[in-house]
């Protein structure tokens, strides 16, 4: 299916990967895994969409399709998983994100987009509201104590606890029984794994370019588990979008224009964005599609534009780069958003020391560029013969993957993200040797197993992170059995994977402690997104009294920090989850998970 990109979630992912943070960001990159569009032209085999429909695309454009987890709808976990963008296809050419003006992607991994959804607003997706509408009590945890207000007031949280206030930690200590992690920062996770009550749970959503210390003894001491979690698979990501349309689960953002996107990525390395970036990609790219050179590029003929980064610096710049055909099960779409996620920005800056940056022939000078972006929603141009899942014309989500083996028991058991050759949605490598692209560019081209459909009635601007915030919160959540009515549960971080896990969280009908290092995230933290209690994760004290309170805990911090102040939190049994991803190893205690608890 090809798709006209409308909007693009910024990613924390995108930064990280157009700056190589984490290692393994290869170049040419077009970020961008949180897409909205309008498909613009379809497949003979694509039976799920039509031209003219909005629909979005999330992290992933392939799997494999066969092994155990894309049979069983976990393509994320499949080993040959495609990323929207830094991955590899088959062909050996690289899969690029949403921050272009179209897209072409197979038909599975395009989700058809809600009418009642909001295009602009919808590429991102949050904790809090979905933790609310769940049914959960949401507790807001933060550093600063001004998120207080809107955390309560706005975002529904029940309680907000400030992570840097030791008696507010303290109070809160055993009082969750999970805690979403969402902070992409360093920080520490004892605080948080104190809020849980035995065997609570603290899932990282959240990725740090450096590695967290983990404390092990509160995990053994109450059975706490601290569980890393990102994205899910296409089935568990339309469900989620679904579920987001149906309680109206809509993340703030800020639109902003393509030529803005280098701002943008500063201004998430500092944190100095409320919740989420969301590219205007209609208003800030021309579309442009046509046949290039029969060689070497024969087998993707498809011009696209995009912004990318050539190297660790992480600077993007406009740039063209080619997509393949739209195959018999691909879907192309025009990218409409790309959220800007801070994997992105890792990526680009190869802080995790994996970033490719190969030479893209026929482009300039031979440049190497990164495509980022993994929060892709676009409207679906073109379907492949045998695509049955959308239509041209539906509004889809591409997420962080795009390609897994699809024959593996990750694939067969939806759980393509853990595949142990997954290609994600930019950063991997297709089978063929060509890097995978995001969606910060125009157009995309995949795989719809990998494609999602976007709720009708659902906003495709700020809807596009759901695609990587709100998969990744959601499905720790749901996998780690954190999304019990009356559990409660600690959010770590109030950043864009924070405040979106809050949300989920309070949507299950949990008990929300967000915890923070941050008192002023506080009245945000209680008042708008509707957390029950808030924890300063700095504060001894607050942590004292909060300690074996949390059934479980989403850490979504990335940045690196102590582990045992988080797993404290935890009730024994507790389950402390990491969906951050800290560029250095975290200092595991071991004695509080032999005591009882655990780090997933």
């Amino acid at each position: 299916m090809q798709l006209k990109v409308l909007y693009c979630g910024i990613c924390h992912m995108d930064l990280h990967m157009a700056r190589n943070d984490w290692g393994f960001t290869q170049y040419p990159l077009i970020p961008g895994h949180e897409m909205v569009g309008e498909v613009t032209e379809i497949g003979s085999n694509v039976t799920k969409f039509k031209v003219g429909d909005k629909v979005g695309v999330g992290c992933l454009v392939g799997s494999c399709r066969q092994c155990d987890q894309c049979t069983n709808d976990l393509e994320n976990y499949c080993s040959n998983l495609i990323y929207t963008c830094g991955s590899v296809y088959n062909d050996g050419t690289l899969a690029h994100g949403g921050y272009s003006n179209f897209i072409v992607v197979d038909e599975h991994f395009v989700v058809p987009w809600l009418e009642n959804l909001p295009i602009k607003i919808g590429s991102p997706l949050l904790s809090v509201k979905f933790a609310k509408a769940f049914g959960t009590k949401v507790t807001v945890i933060s550093t600063s104590i001004n998120k207080k207000k809107e955390a309560i007031e706005k975002l529904g949280a029940d309680s907000f606890l400030v992570s840097r206030d030791p008696e507010e930690m303290k109070a809160g200590a055993g009082t969750l029984d999970g805690i979403i992690d969402t902070v992409a920062a360093t920080h520490p996770l004892l605080p948080l794994i104190s809020l849980l009550k035995p065997h609570g749970k603290l899932v990282l959503v959240g990725a740090p370019d450096k590695p967290l210390e983990l404390p092990v003894f509160p995990l053994i001491s109450s059975r706490k588990i601290i569980a890393g979690s990102g994205i899910g698979g296409m089935k568990e990501t339309q469900e989620m979008l679904d579920f987001a349309a149906k309680h109206n689960i809509l993340p703030d953002v800020e639109i902003i224009p393509i030529d803005y996107v280098n701002t943008a990525m500063d201004r998430l390395a500092k944190s100095d964005v409320k919740y989420w970036f969301v590219i205007d990609i209609t208003k800030s790219l021309k579309a442009e599609i046509k046949e290039m050179a029969k060689s070497p590029e024969i087998e993707h003929p498809i011009k696209v534009f995009g912004g990318g980064s050539r190297d660790p610096s992480g600077v993007l710049h406009p740039i063209k780069f080619s997509r393949r055909e739209t195959g018999e099960h691909d879907v192309q779409f025009k990218v409409l958003y790309c959220g800007v996620c801070h994997t992105d920005l890792h990526m680009a800056k190869n802080d995790w020391g994996f970033t490719q940056y190969p030479l893209i022939p026929g482009l300039p000078g031979n440049i190497s560029h990164a495509q980022l972006l993994h929060e892709i929603v676009g409207e679906v141009t073109e379907i492949g013969s045998k695509v049955d899942k959308v239509k041209v014309g539906d509004k889809v989500g591409v997420g962080c993957l795009v390609g897994s083996c699809r024959q593996c028991d990750q694939c067969t058991n939806d759980l393509e993200n853990y595949h142990p050759k997954v290609i994600w949605t930019y950063g991997s490598v297709y089978t063929d040797g060509t890097l995978a692209q995001g969606g910060y560019s125009n157009l995309m081209v995949v795989d719809e197993h990998f494609i999602v459909l976007w709720p009708e009635n659902f906003p495709l601007d700020i809807g596009s992170p759901l695609l990587c915030a709100g998969i990744t919160t959601y499905s720790p959540l749901r996998y780690f059995g954190l999304d019990k009515p009356r559990m409660n549960i600690g959010v770590v971080g109030l950043g864009g994977l924070g405040h979106v896990a809050v949300k989920f969280a309070k949507a299950f009908g949990t008990k929300v402690t967000v915890i923070s290092t941050s008192i002023n995230k506080k009245k945000e933290a209680i008042e708008k997104l509707g957390a029950d209690l808030f924890l300063v994760s700095s504060d001894p004290e607050e942590m004292k009294v909060a300690a074996g309170t949390l059934d479980g805990i989403i850490d979504t911090v990335s940045a690196t920090y102590p582990l045992l102040a988080l797993i404290s939190l935890l009730k024994p049994h507790g389950k402390m989850v990491l969906v951050g991803a800290p560029a250095q190893p975290l200092e595991l205690p071991v004695f509080p998970l032999i005591s009882g608890k655990q780090v997933k």
